[in-house]
């Protein structure tokens, strides 16, 4: 095929010669050969690129093609499908976040690290929950941390009011925390992770203050603080919990205390004085699935 490709480069050439006008342009030259009708890309030179991925520059459509030079069609390479025109589809969200949680479930098996990719795939699969699941301390934030970070980008898009309150997050080694703060430096949501427990026992520290946040969007805030209940304790035991302390609320009490275990068996306290509750979150630590029966996982930090 390239022989017969030189052959029209040379031809070209002469014309070129002879005339002075370029008589083959770069394009897509259809050829029969013994597997059927082929389309492969020659440059005005004769040239032609191959065993590849190769934009075309007049319609930018991106393609793969094989050692000989000619488009591939109807199959996937590198994870992506090529039509039966050749034309590569680009990957959807849900598949490159399936691949993403797949190459980690992966990596969690054999690997000496298997706790560090496990803790990946909590954090990937966390995306579709509303409550993380997870009994050790680095899989716990894992999740929290993105399930957080789902509950305020849709605080953010749903407030009226984005001048009120800032929405701050600090990261270092010993703590992830989230707070709304208001222009007069009052933070009356705050949200920490504590990574270690040579620092605190406790994995997670929530605070709120009822009626704090600004008037226009305080039913929206109100909300956001169910939901990170809901995140921390599981979607029946945080609901509870929001449903016990307001009905409290409502019958005038202003000072309440009490334990619990969340969904998943991590262990709970709840202290609300005069509009501000605080819960404090411990992971169990317990990892059913390496035991039968009950077993402590021993925690790196």
């Amino acid at each position: 095929m390239r022989k017969k490709a030189l052959v029209i480069a040379a031809a070209a050439a002469l014309m070129t010669l002879s005339t002075g006008i370029t008589a083959f342009a770069a394009g897509w030259v259809k050829e029969d050969t013994t597997y059927g009708v082929k389309w492969k890309y020659v440059y005005d030179n004769g040239d032609w690129p191959s065993g590849n991925w190769f934009t075309d520059p007049d319609t930018q459509l991106v393609y793969h093609l094989d050692p000989d030079g000619y488009r591939m069609t109807d199959t996937t390479v590198e994870g992506f499908w090529l039509d039966s025109d050749g034309v590569r589809q680009e990957k959807t969200e849900e598949q490159i976040e399936r691949e993403a949680r797949e190459k980690a479930q992966k990596a969690a098996k054999p690997n000496p690290g298997k706790k560090v990719a496990a803790d990946k795939v909590a954090g990937i699969e966390a995306k579709e929950k509303k409550a993380a699941s997870s009994t050790t301390r680095s899989a716990y934030i894992s999740e929290l941390k993105t399930i957080i970070n789902t509950i305020s980008r849709e605080l953010n898009a749903a407030r009226t009011d984005k001048n009120s309150v800032q929405l701050l997050t600090t990261e270092n080694n010993l703590e992830v925390a989230r707070y709304f703060r208001t222009t007069s430096g009052v933070d009356f949501y705050h949200f920490s992770m504590w990574t270690s427990k040579k620092d605190k026992a406790q994995t997670v520290d929530f605070m709120y203050m009822y009626d704090a946040a600004p008037e226009a969007d305080c039913e929206l805030y109100n909300t956001v603080y169910e939901q990170t209940v809901v995140s921390i304790l599981g979607e029946t035991e945080g609901k509870k919990l929001t449903d016990y302390v307001q009905s409290q609320r409502e019958q005038g009490v202003t000072k309440l205390d009490s334990t619990g275990t969340t969904d998943t068996g991590n262990s709970y306290t709840m202290k609300y004085r005069n509009n501000r509750i605080d819960i404090s979150v411990t992971c169990s630590e317990v990892v059913p699935q390496e035991t039968e029966g009950t077993e402590t996982a021993a925690e790196a930090n």
